[in-house]
């Protein structure tokens, strides 16, 4: 696969500053980066916008906005605010959860994420950026999201139908899924944006990520499923990880480790 197809997103480097992801990247030929929102805090972000550009790289997405079950209202108004940011970065997508399962209602939970999504849509529109709905995997239910599989995600797209939304389809939380190949050819050109991670057998939490090719996950089959079904873009790999957060000095070999693998896909 094509290097320069591959991006990092900056949580998979915790321990670095915003102003480190950019050199450090490009210092390995990194042409992609997925920014996090929290390492943008206090950040000029138009002076950080020209560094960017500087080392030549490409913002593929900020993260993350949405948590409409919370309260649609408040995420919402934090949606717009992620959506200013997005602009001023010239990201082309804002990654949206959904928010989690607070009690045994879905459907009235659905329904605040259908609502949320629909009004923050109409301000994505107006400055050009898309949201990316993301499924996480289902043992998140309860503290993230309740879109378990790129199906429902799909689904609730089709409810909304807003030309300013389309797919995050992360390979990490739904390479289990049975349904995962049909829902990418289903999803086509809703795939706004793709990350990748591997699971570890046994996965031991929720930041318990591993580098690709090193787990349990056929990435380099569904890979080859997302680019079947035209997607041409970015792949960001976004590794959650205390085990690998806690070491910046090995941040550079894993991000070897990463261009190694992704150059043979």
């Amino acid at each position: 696969m094509q290097s320069h197809r591959l991006a990092i997103s900056a949580i998979s480097t915790q321990a670095w500053s915003a102003i480190e992801d950019a050199s450090r990247y490009a210092a390995l030929n990194i042409r992609g980066i997925g920014l996090l929102r929290e390492k943008l805090t206090g950040v000029n972000l138009s002076s950080y916008r020209r560094l960017l550009e500087e080392h030549r790289l490409t913002v593929t997405n900020l993260c993350f906005a949405g948590q409409f079950t919370l309260g649609v209202d408040q995420a919402v108004e934090d949606g717009r605010r992620a959506l200013d940011e997005a602009f001023a970065m010239g990201a082309p997508t804002l990654l949206v959860i959904s928010g989690p399962l607070r009690s045994r209602d879905m459907n009235r939970a659905r329904g605040m994420v259908a609502e949320g999504l629909g009004r923050l849509a109409e301000s994505a529109a107006d400055c050009g950026v898309t949201l990316a709905l993301e499924a996480l995997h289902p043992m998140d239910m309860t503290a993230w999201s309740i879109i378990p599989t790129v199906g429902v995600a799909l689904d609730i797209l089709d409810e909304v139908r807003h030309s300013s939304m389309g797919l995050m389809l992360d390979l990490y939380n739904s390479w289990w899924d049975p349904g995962l190949e049909a829902s990418i050819q289903r999803a086509g050109p809703r795939i706004v944006s793709v990350q990748l991670a591997d699971w570890r057998n046994p996965t031991r939490s929720f930041t318990d990520r591993a580098i690709p090719g090193t787990g349990v996950a056929d990435l380099g089959g569904l890979v080859r499923a997302v680019e079947a079904a035209g997607y041409q873009g970015f792949y960001d790999v976004e590794i959650f990880s205390d085990e690998i957060w806690k070491r910046p000095d090995d941040y550079p070999d894993m991000l070897e480790q990463c261009l190694l693998w992704w150059q043979g896909v």
